[in-house]
């Protein structure tokens, strides 16, 4: 039997069907690009930072001591048999001269964490210098420069002779604190290793290790790796320490017992001998700065850094990990969504082709031969869709939400890559949404004998409804109204389909717009109605009497509003889905009255404020998450010390961004076992003071070694905010697209199906407006329920999102507004309307002899 004939109706059956055939190509298409281009982006990120890294060999460790590196050091560093190479080198923080610029200038590497260059070329001489290609708005090549504070360098002018991007800072704003200028680097910069002045310790070693190079740094096993590497450096260092501060113990008491005799030598020659006394004198001034000094650098103690302590790091990974959590969930929504939808759409293409399915059996053609039309037809729907949304998926999405990100990452260079396997998964997922949706439409009709078939498919009885019940409402609904609410019982699948597509979709929208809620505004928040100081000045405890009583007048200043002392100091402790270590502020007020000034201490749900306990601490709430505790439980954190301190949680505060523990006094006292001393002051400065110039004066003083300021953290969190928005902004357009598609489907399809009964009405003298309206009246009522099932899907989502989502050092605002929900609303309320409109001009055209037509 001839097949040609076959394949000529299955061709034309694209044509005769076209917005069925454009219904599901888009469905599919929408579906593809946001599941292929989700998932794919966060592994081209973190491939992207992984060949960046490989590429200038990254240091796996860095290693920093308060003395330096010396010879015993640099021995037992090399010695280290996991080590693979490592580069030992110079850096120094200087001020721009006359400007409030910091700059943390590193000595060039010999192969580990390299500079890339992007104009010019690095140094050549003692004398040139190439700085971060993000100040280059500001300098220029050729450009000389001179430093203020020269320190360990030899030259205090340097020829700017290129920019250069660091492979260790990866951060745009937060690029860290200094002891100069203003306390915050402006930027970093590279000179050649001779220009620093010989003789001097090393001030940093740079180290990999062999096996990492085989390693996704990403991965727990990279992390575990270094981690224990890094515990059997330490072990080795932490030996040598001790060597070394006995020997400065020595060297203190030596001293001591010069500048003693020094001292009684200076009395005795006092009234015999000036020019002897003047020597002495001199003599005794040198050891007490000798005194000094080893006092203040105090014990010999070894920092060992990871990767994830570089600016920008932790960041750039957790963006990527975020991407992830989104293509976990959203995706999928889009593809139950169009599952249902085509569902819908080739049930009723399969329904519509009943008689023709009949007939082809009558005339011995098989199964199989009957369903090519369908399989062919949803075959190259769905497989069109997603090769355009495949194409979207791999090659635009990920760039879009690359830049989004990449306008706080100092990384370039996004990689795209190609998955077959998540093509092929995608590809098959389409295929079971719309041709085994097809085949199993198809299935019920190939069962039928061909007599059965070649009748057409009997109307549904209408039957009573459990609203007709109710007689005191069901009497007051006109007629038009029993017959829609008849209806919607009648085509209970239809409504269903219509139900659960307008909720999905409205779910979607509800999510996007409340997680855009949820971000915006979140620095604000913090940064006015909780923490309400401007910055945090350390103070420095070897500073001279002078130097304290310069800083006093600073905050006397008619630039600061007021000011508090507290304790302050950073804590650690690893936690998290990654298990970084995350950054903890201590904050012991010396006056708790005061403090209430500059930091509101409450709890978000009850609202009320907290008072810090005698014995426990109040945490952030977001650390409380990180560590699975809640109030009464028992935390134990790292202090500056390496030591952990135990301490019982007595309460939950409020808090968005970072991760904070407050205490009193006494508690402070029992938990570290040493007496409370105030070491930073909480600084608000007055309208219209500008926080630059103050925090240069503070650091002038001498008194001050640190100033944190609020505008930075802010800045950075406004950043992390900002490109989490854009990427909503994306997913918040998909889902009105998608809302777009299946209301237009599911309206097409309604209409369709009820031709002969919208025929029938227009004959009985119902005019074109009320033949709209007694279909579309199902519609309204049904997109209403489903707006309303969608808030219910849509509050879930946002609840799951905004716990999953927030980078480790940070918390979204659960409150979703009225906004929100009024615009998600009227977003598939408009696309309702705009569709009833084009519907209309199909049912004004509708042949009203069809009603009278023979079925038989």
């Amino acid at each position: 039997m001839s097949k040609r004939i076959l394949w000529k109706d299955a061709w034309q059956a694209i044509s005769r069907s076209l917005g069925r055939f454009i219904a599901i190509f888009l469905l599919m298409a929408v579906s593809a690009f946001a599941l292929i281009g989700l998932k794919i982006t966060g592994p081209d990120m973190r491939q992207t930072a992984t060949s960046f890294f490989a590429q200038h060999h990254l240091a796996d460790t860095t290693i920093t001591s308060n003395y330096g590196l010396d010879s015993r050091d640099r021995q037992i560093i090399r010695q280290q048999k996991s080590v693979k190479q490592v580069d030992f080198g110079y850096l120094q923080d200087s001020t721009i001269d006359q400007t409030n610029r910091a700059l943390r200038i590193f000595s060039q590497t010999n192969g580990v964490s390299s500079w890339q260059t992007v104009s010019g070329h690095l140094p050549h001489h003692d004398d040139e210098i190439a700085v971060s290609y993000l100040l280059k708005g500001k300098y220029h090549i050729g450009q000389w420069i001179t430093l203020k504070q020269a320190g360990s360098l030899k030259h205090r002018q340097f020829k700017i002779v290129g920019f250069a991007r660091s492979s260790e800072y990866l951060d745009r704003s937060d690029i860290g604190q200094t002891t100069v200028g203003t306390g915050q680097l402006s930027g970093v910069a590279v000179v050649k290793k001779s220009a620093f002045k010989t003789g001097t310790a090393y001030a940093i070693a740079r180290v990999t290790y062999n096996q990492t190079a085989k390693m996704n740094p990403y991965s727990s096993r990279y992390t575990n790796y270094v981690e224990k590497q890094q515990q059997q450096l330490k072990k080795a260092l932490n030996r040598h320490g001790k060597t070394k501060q006995q020997k400065l113990e020595r060297q203190l008491k030596t001293a001591q017992q010069q500048l003693t005799q020094a001292t009684q030598q200076a009395a005795v020659f006092q009234q015999t001998n000036a020019a002897g006394n003047s020597a002495l004198i001199q003599q005794a001034a040198a050891l007490k700065k000798q005194q000094a000094k080893l006092k203040q650098l105090g014990t010999p103690t070894y920092t060992l850094s990871d990767r994830t302590e570089n600016p920008g790091y932790a960041i750039y990974r957790s963006n990527a990990e975020r991407v992830d959590i989104l293509a976990n969930v959203f995706p999928v929504l889009l593809f139950a969504i169009a599952a249902l939808v085509s569902l819908t759409t080739m049930t009723r293409f399969v329904e519509e082709e009943r008689i023709q399915i009949g007939t082809l059996k009558a005339l011995g053609y098989s199964n199989a031969d009957v369903a090519k039309k369908f399989a062919l037809f949803s075959l190259l729907a769905s497989s069109a869709g997603v090769a355009l949304g495949a194409w979207g998926g791999f090659m635009v999405l990920p760039k879009i939400i690359f830049k989004a990100y990449a306008a706080n990452s100092t990384l370039s260079g996004f990689q795209i890559h190609f998955s077959w396997a998540l093509l092929l998964t995608t590809w098959l997922i389409a295929i079971l949404c719309t041709t085994g949706a097809a085949l199993w439409a198809l299935h019920r009709d190939l069962q039928a004998k061909p007599a059965a078939l070649l009748l057409p498919k009997p109307p549904k009885g209408g039957s009573r409804i459990l609203l007709e019940r109710w007689h005191w409402l069901w009497n007051r609904l006109s007629f038009n109204y029993k017959v829609t609410m008849r209806n919607l019982f009648r085509y209970k699948s239809r409504a269903l389909m219509t139900i659960f597509g307008v909720a999905g979709c409205t779910g979607l929208l509800v999510m996007g717009f409340g997680i855009r809620d949820s971000l915006s505004g979140i620095s604000n928040i913090e940064y006015s109605r909780i923490i309400k100081y401007d910055l945090i000045a350390v103070q420095d405890s070897n500073s001279s009497a002078k130097q304290q009583r310069q800083l006093k007048d600073e905050l006397n200043g008619k630039a600061v509003k007021g000011h508090t002392g507290i304790y302050f100091e950073q804590l650690t402790k690893k936690a998290g889905d990654d298990d970084a270590t995350q950054s903890i502020s201590l904050i012991v007020p010396n006056n708790e009255k005061n403090f209430k000034q500059y930091f509101a201490v409450k709890n978000r749900q009850t609202k009320k404020s907290l008072k810090l306990p005698q014995d426990g601490v109040i945490i952030s709430e977001k650390l409380a998450r990180l560590l699975n505790v809640k109030k009464g439980s028992s935390i134990k954190l790292k202090d500056a010390s390496g030591k952990w301190r135990t301490m019982k949680v007595a309460g939950i505060m409020e808090m968005y961004i970072g991760h904070y523990v407050l205490m009193s006094p006494q508690a402070y006292q029992k938990i570290f076992h040493q007496s409370y001393q105030t070491n930073a002051q909480l600084i608000t400065l007055k309208k219209g003071a500008k926080l630059q110039p103050e925090s240069q004066r503070l650091m002038a003083t001498g008194a001050v070694k640190g100033i944190n300021q609020n505008v930075n953290n802010q800045r950075t969190i406004d950043n992390i905010m900002g490109s989490l928005n854009r990427v909503m902004i994306i997913l918040i357009g998909l889902a009105a697209l998608l809302a777009l598609v299946v209301i237009y489907n599911l309206s097409n399809i309604n209409i369709e199906e009820r031709m002969r009964e919208l025929s029938t009405i227009k004959v009985l003298g119902f005019y074109d407006q009320e033949v709209t309206l007694y279909i579309y009246r199902e519609t309204v009522i049904l997109s209403v329920i489903g707006i309303l099932l969608g808030y219910l899907v849509g509050i879930g989502l946002h609840r799951f999102i905004i716990l999953s989502l927030p980078p480790a050092n940070a918390m979204f605002d659960p409150t979703m507004t009225l906004t929100n929900f009024i615009v998600s609303a009227l977003i598939p309320a408009v696309i309702t309307a705009g569709v009833a409109m084009a519907m209309h001009r199909k049912i004004r055209s509708v042949d009203m002899l069809d009603a009278l037509s023979s079925v038989d």
